[in-house]
This record gives C-alpha cells, structure tokens and sequence, in this order.
C-alpha cells in the first residue's frame, strides 16, 4: 500500500491502514459493535454465521501483530489492505442496521422512521463526508487531467508507432492506464508502489534484469545514477519518452544525458529517447480458436 510500510509502522500499521481507506477507524469500531451485540443478543443462527468468521478475523488480519510476521515471509505491505473488504466486514453492519429497524414492527412507523433517520446519521458522520473537500467537477467527459490528455495526444503524434512506450511520473502513471490503453508505460504498479516507502542500493541499481530501477532511482528517488547505466537502462526497457514536471530537478540530468525535448503542456516537459530498437507491441489475436 503505496506510502505505508510494514518495517516503519510495526504493530500500528494496521491502525495506518484502517485510517488511510475508512476514516479514522470508524468503520472498524461499528462493526466490532456490532459484533458484541450478536454475541449478546443476536439469534443461535446469527452466531453460527457470524462468530467463528469474525473471531478468526480478529485473531489474524485485524491483529496488529499479524501483518509484522506476515512481512517477514511475505511482502503485505501492497496487499494486506485488501482484507478490509471481506465478506464479514462489509456485511455485518448493514445486516444489523436494517434488522434493528425492523425489529421495530409493521405499526410502529413513526419508530421505524426515527430509527432510521438516527442509524443513517451514526453511519454518515462515523465517516468522512464525501464532500468534505468541496465539489469537484469533472473537466471532461474523461474525468482525467487536461494536461494528462495533452501529453497523450503530443506522444501519439510525435511516435511513430501505434503503441508508444513512456515513463510517466506516479499520478500520471496510474492515470494513464485508465485513459489510454495505447500507451505502454515502462513503470508497473508494484515497481511504483515499492519506490513511495524504499531507496535502492547500489546492487539492485546494478541488477541487469530491472533496468527500471535506474530510471525510478534518478527520477523518483533523485539518487545519483551514470548518465551511462541511466541510458542503459532506458535501452533496455525500451522507453521511448520520458514525461516530467516542469519544476522537476533532474531536467538538466534529462538534457545531459542526450534526451530532446518533444514539447511542453501546462504542468509537464516532454523528452524523447531515441531508441535503437523501438519497443514492438502486437495484440494477441483472439479470431481464432484452435
């Protein structure tokens, strides 16, 4: 989980996790409500059902000790979160919300009016307002970036393949996935996800089946990387473009190391590598079935 790191956190990484995707550890502490009314007043079957799920929750993924010695065999660090939406979880407190209306009877309208009005308050001050930060309105029917589209649109016209390769920085990096399936980006979800909490050292820098590393390394991580093996490297993935910042502090580094600039937008600086072996990408044809 991007910005979260297991060996920093320790034992609180569960409470970051929890903060970081249900504000505040809200969520959580309704559902351990509700759990201790089941165990108190909930019927035998509500307890088969819920009980023997929601302990061995409890004892593993919602144990903060359980993602320390996870991390120790396996990396959590982008994968532990998913627990939050288990099954239990997410349907646990709806289930009771909705049964301590009805339990209200079928005369008792006004009850079952003031009890609801009550239960949606809990749930929606328990969480973050999802207007807390103001209305933001989509500036195009994509509801991506302008500047984002300006830079797909300069690469495809600059390229003279269908399917461009280009390094982008994170935000656009993960955006760009979404909004064009053409675009072949030379930074993976898990390479980005590891550089936002490590640094690398000089072995992995020097590791010949990760060229990628020299790239996130000078650009990202700003560590000091050959103007050479920083070449190299952008050979070997076969990255053609390289989109940065305006203000970025490597655009000297960029120009030195023999990139041009193909064009500016608003926020970014556009540089070209020439590749000697331009990356190929064909898609599979499915017509066929063998």
């Amino acid at each position: 989980m991007q910005g979260l790191n297991v060996a920093q956190n320790g034992i609180w990484y569960l409470r970051e996790c929890l903060r970081a995707y249900t504000g505040a550890c809200a969520y959580f502490m309704l559902y351990a409500a509700a759990l201790v009314y089941v165990c108190l007043f909930g019927s035998k079957r509500e307890k088969e059902i819920f009980i023997p799920c929601s302990v061995f929750l409890l004892v593993t993924v919602y144990n903060p000790v359980s993602p320390v010695l996870l991390d120790r065999f396996f990396d959590v660090n982008s994968e532990y979160y998913r627990f939050f939406w288990l099954l239990p979880v997410i349907v646990l407190v709806p289930y009771l919300c909705t049964k301590l209306v009805m339990s209200c009877g079928e005369t008792s309208i006004r009850q079952k009016i003031v009890l609801s009005v009550l239960i949606a308050a809990i749930l929606i001050l328990s969480g973050k307002f999802v207007y807390a930060d103001g209305i933001k309105l989509a500036k195009n029917i994509y509801k991506m970036p302008p500047d984002l589209i300006n830079v797909s649109e300069t690469i495809h016209a600059d390229s003279n393949v269908e399917y461009p390769k280009a390094f982008l920085e994170y935000e656009y990096n993960m955006q760009m996935r979404q909004y064009d399936p053409k675009m072949q980006l030379t930074i993976d979800r898990e390479d980005y996800l590891y550089v936002m909490t490590n640094d690398y050292t000089d072995e992995m820098l020097k590791d010949e089946e990760h060229p990628q590393y020299r790239l996130l390394a000078e650009l990202i991580k700003l560590q000091d990387v050959n103007a050479d093996a920083f070449v190299d490297a952008l050979e070997a993935t076969k990255t053609e473009y390289v989109v940065v910042i305006k203000d970025h502090p490597r655009i000297g580094y960029l120009e030195e190391a023999g990139l041009k600039k193909v064009a500016e937008t608003a926020e970014h600086v556009i540089y070209k590598y020439d590749v000697k072996e331009p990356y190929v990408f064909e898609l599979v044809d499915y017509s066929v079935v063998y």
